[in-house]
């Protein structure tokens, strides 16, 4: 099976990354359309908003894409700990789980997760400088999505 990798933007865009066939990523038409969507994703994520609030919107739109890469559930790092724990002694013993340490462990690993950076998303460096490319290019777009737009639009509709 061909290795790839999955980058999630919000309202269900979805960038899969094959690292040995990056060709699509260097032709202007690619970069046109992601930023098309990524506009048009903001557009009906800002819908009901007072656009008052559109700075609000912005910076919510592009947590919502650090949240879908990086996964931080708590009991995702709990059900790991003890598959390995499992997988080490071949059983699980609650006080091996839920000593101290191994607490700490837990929530260092949710921690790390969290404050990890996009040039380390995949762990493969070419992977990661276009992850960075499309993430800044996402920001940038959300960034200059203006209030006017969201106005225009709303009169559109009405």
């Amino acid at each position: 099976m061909t290795e790839r990798y999955i980058l999630q933007f919000p309202r269900g865009i979805v960038i899969t990354i094959f690292p040995h066939d990056m060709s699509e990523f260097h032709q202007y038409k690619f970069w046109d359309d992601f930023r098309a969507q990524i506009k048009k994703s903001f557009s009906d994520y800002t819908k009901e908003t007072n656009p008052e609030y559109i700075v609000e919107d912005k910076l919510s739109f592009i947590n919502l894409i650090r949240e879908l890469n990086f996964n931080v559930s708590g009991k995702q790092i709990v059900n790991e700990h003890i598959r390995e724990e499992f997988d080490d002694k071949n059983e699980v013993y609650l006080e091996d789980i839920s000593d101290t340490n191994s607490i700490e462990e837990m929530i260092d690993e949710g921690l790390s997760r969290y404050k990890k950076d996009w040039n380390r998303w995949s762990g493969d460096k070419h992977v990661d400088e276009m992850v960075c490319a499309l993430v800044a290019d996402a920001i940038k777009t959300v960034m200059e999505y203006s209030e006017l737009e969201i106005k225009s639009a709303k009169h559109r509709e009405e």
